[in-house]
């Protein structure tokens, strides 16, 4: 008990330094009902984690097979949640076919609880299946279907309790690579990306329903998007930040927009990062790199004003985050350390590919494009790993999660848990 309590009053002291938004009703340090998670910054609150790892690398709880999909997983209580698909099958005039599931499983063991079809299976070069990663809001979860329906779930059974079809409802094309963004769900609204035409780029929905509450943007070229939507508070004003088209812009909660400033023509998959108390970091690759930009309130509105430009931080489908005045984040293949404040390079290290990663007690939980976990300290000063583990095998795209002192990674064929915590603490 004392130890827990230690833990608590630890995940308290850091919010300041971390900026963070406290997730309404829980212990931030325990959950993780969202893509990048309780703050959509890819940081964890938890303490009294190992500092370091045996050489077989951490203690594996369980591992199970799972079909194929990029979604990554969402913890809540004794259960998590995430979305892949089912073997491929060949249909009628030798089309593929298939089907998209999301599923809750027991976080003890990885047992499945229950599964539902969402819709048919997307296929594609880069992989096949669902890439939303569902958001788990009280008794309901919310995802995006490869296809681009919204759907809403009861978390208890799995229930469908309502459906929007976002190119049947706003007239949005198929993005190319599949919809991909996470939804966010924001004082009762339900809220994402769609890429529709004539102002309908990002859309609020009506938690309990469905129904269409505001639609907002301007007509988007490129379709919809990959980035999920970033919620903070800036100037005293809740801000929910997204790279839309050809726009890095931020609307309020009734999707009236409060700035925005034109971004390069390229690929951004990456989300928006906030650097305290005003900054925000957005970058991208093909030529998009990377800005800081300082967001001052003035007058009823929002002045944005350019901090630093440079081509040293190109996120592709991998998310950068925020701690301690740095920057650390995947420059294309290369996992680097930047200064927030200037731009300036303090390391970079190959050797992870497109790798992903997440912050937890003063420590990088990364994990290489192809399955290899390592443990790194979050410093400037130098590169400095404390141990590692070839946790999966072949394309590993889907981020880690950690909930509870639970890792959580996946892939197209299977997912694993390992146990971080001190042996202390596990005893």
């Amino acid at each position: 008990m004392k130890q827990r309590l230690a833990q608590f009053l630890c995940v308290v002291s850091v919010v300041g330094v971390m900026g963070g938004q406290t997730a309404k009703g829980e212990d931030p340090a325990a959950y993780w009902p969202q893509f990048r998670g309780p703050d959509r910054n890819g940081i964890s609150r938890e303490t009294g984690l190992d500092d370091s790892w045996p050489e077989g690398g951490p203690e594996e709880v369980w591992r199970r097979p799972v079909g194929p999909g990029f979604s990554a997983i969402s913890v809540v209580g004794d259960r998590f949640y995430t979305a892949y698909s089912d073997d491929a099958e060949v249909g009628e005039d030798d089309e593929l076919t298939g089907t998209e599931f999301v599923a809750a499983f027991e976080v003890a063991t990885g047992k499945e609880i229950w599964r539902r079809d969402v819709g048919s299976k997307l296929f594609d070069e880069f992989g096949n299946g669902p890439r939303s990663t569902p958001t788990v809001d009280g008794d309901t979860l919310f995802t995006l279907t490869g296809h681009g329906s919204i759907v809403a779930l009861g978390t208890e059974d799995g229930r469908k309790r309502w459906e929007v079809d976002v190119k049947e409802t706003f007239g949005s094309s198929q993005a190319v690579y599949g919809f991909s963004t996470s939804v966010l769900v924001e004082d009762g609204v339900v809220i994402t990306d769609v890429g529709g035409p004539e102002g309908k780029s990002h859309v609020g929905l009506k938690r309990e329903t469905g129904e269409v509450l505001w639609t907002s943007g301007q007509p988007s070229r490129l379709g919809p998007g990959y980035s999920s939507v970033l919620p903070v508070d800036i100037g005293g004003r809740r801000q929910l930040i997204h790279l839309a088209g050809l726009q890095l812009r931020s609307v309020d909660t009734a999707g009236n927009e409060q700035w925005a400033i034109e971004w390069p023509r390229g690929e951004s998959h990456s989300m928006p990062v906030f650097i305290p108390p005003d900054r925000v970091f957005a970058s991208g690759v093909e030529g998009v790199g990377a800005t800081v930009v300082q967001v001052k309130a003035d007058g009823d509105g929002f002045a944005v004003e350019e901090v630093w430009k440079s081509n040293v931080m190109r996120n592709h489908f991998s998310s950068t985050l925020y701690y301690d005045d740095h920057l650390y984040g995947f420059d294309n293949a290369t996992f680097k350390c930047v200064e927030a404040a200037t731009g300036e390079q303090k390391w970079a290290k190959r050797g992870f590919g497109k790798g992903s990663l997440i912050y937890a007690d003063g420590k990088l939980i990364v994990l290489s494009d192809r399955g290899r976990l390592a443990l790194v300290k979050a410093s400037p000063e130098a590169y400095r790993e404390m141990g590692s583990v070839q946790a999966l095998t072949g394309k590993s795209w889907t981020a880690p999660v950690l909930a509870d002192g639970r890792l959580y990674l996946r892939n197209h064929t299977e997912m694993v848990s390992y146990d971080l915590r001190t042996k202390e603490i596990r005893q």
